[in-house]
């Protein structure tokens, strides 16, 4: 766990989250500030800072969770997003991006 870092803070339960799913290597939780009517972020429970740096077996494993939560969620119509590096990730901790729903389209952060 990196001490600065919220979602290491939420994977350790350490600040609060709305957990839409959560595994050993994964936990989904809604993000505070949503850029669309549904706005969830995916995120390893391992600390790794971006693409550059995660394993295949954790990306890998992305893909699953990704399929589990837009079944679950009913969704036909979404988009991932990953931003990476510094001058677009504002929390220095990879994340998926999943939204849907009205403004879709909206630049995500």
């Amino acid at each position: 766990m990196h001490d600065d870092c919220v979602f290491c803070k939420i994977v350790n339960k350490k600040i609060d989250a709305e957990v839409l799913y959560e595994d050993k290597e994964y936990i989904v939780f809604s993000d505070i500030h949503p850029s669309a009517e549904i706005h969830k972020l995916i995120v390893p429970k391992e600390h790794v800072v971006n693409l550059k740096d995660v394993r295949e077996d954790l990306w890998g494993k992305s893909s699953l969770v990704i399929q589990k939560i837009v079944k679950d969620l009913g969704l036909d119509n979404f988009k991932i997003v990953v931003n990476n590096g510094d001058k677009l990730q504002m929390v220095k901790h990879l994340h998926l991006h999943l939204v849907s729903g009205k403004n879709i389209n909206d630049k995500v952060n």
